[in-house]
């Protein structure tokens, strides 16, 4: 289709993502769905901003290396409207987010003046955002769809102790300060202590952590975590399908996928099935 037959020009779907961000319907949308979340971390706006904003990190630093692996569109429209609308469906089904978040993406968009063509390429990565399907897209298809990786990758990249609720992180804090951190106290317990324990994240690209010529570096996710409050291999062992998705992401992007806490680095071995530590990357913490 000839950008003629399009509805809105690059530059005006631009405009509608960037306004997109502080729609009172949007933003009414996520607070909805923060609230029936409840009963996990927080799912509110910030969270969709902090998305954003690694996404975009994210791809500024891909683009770097491979200038010709995003279209014009996927840049500057499909990633940043499918970062911040990830989590949008939450105020119609947290269990289904995905699909419900697909729909309202479709109507929204469509609403805003956006064809159905270019609607549907943001409410496919609303709707294969979660790492349950996310997983089951080739290595392939991905390379074909890496405005897709990008947001998986920021989005599960994206947490640290202020997603846990107040009340549970304050129940935390005294815990900790009588060496009972470890023990879930309650229901979903252990994903509070694991967001609980993450007191830094950041999200970088280092070039010259590339195993074969084939990769253009890692993209290192690291951490500062309380190991009092959840070890290292707890975190690793938790969110193992979270990783299993970056790492499937990095992949069709061209790069491979670290974590990196409290100073060392792990990669994943394939013929062990682990996260095991990267000899020669080992940092002293600041």
């Amino acid at each position: 289709m000839s950008n003629q037959e399009e509805k809105l020009s690059v530059s005006e779907m631009v405009a509608v993502v960037q306004t997109m961000t502080s729609d009172p319907e949007l933003l009414k949308l996520y607070d909805e769905g923060d609230k029936v979340s409840s009963s996990q971390t927080k799912h509110d706006v910030a969270h969709a901003y902090s998305v954003l904003s690694t996404a975009e990190y994210l791809k500024a630093e891909v683009l770097k290396r491979f200038p010709s692996v995003l279209d014009e569109v996927a840049a500057q429209v499909v990633i940043p409207a499918g970062a911040f609308l990830h989590d949008i469906g939450r105020a119609v089904s947290v269990d289904d987010h995905a699909t419900a978040g697909k729909q309202i993406a479709l109507d929204y968009l469509g609403k805003k003046g956006f064809s159905n063509r270019m609607a549907s390429r943001v409410a496919a990565v609303v709707a294969c955002h979660r790492s349950d399907t996310f997983l089951k897209i080739s290595i392939e298809g991905l390379k074909k769809f890496p405005e897709l990786a990008i947001v998986v990758i920021a989005d599960k990249c994206v947490g640290d102790e202020d997603r846990v609720r107040p009340g549970r992180a304050m129940a935390l804090r005294l815990f900790s300060a009588v060496g009972l951190a470890r023990i879930n106290w309650w229901n979903n317990a252990q994903h509070d202590r694991v967001n609980f324990a993450i007191k830094k994240s950041e999200l970088f690209v280092d070039s010259d952590d590339a195993p074969t010529m084939e990769h253009a570096g890692a993209i290192v996710l690291k951490l500062k975590l309380d190991e009092r409050v959840a070890p290292a291999r707890e975190l690793l062992d938790l969110y193992a399908r979270r990783f299993h998705s970056c790492g499937r992401g990095a992949k069709s992007l061209g790069f491979v996928f670290r974590i990196e806490v409290n100073g060392v680095r792990f990669y994943f071995d394939d013929d062990k099935g682990a996260w095991l530590p990267l000899k020669g990357f080992n940092v002293p913490l600041p």
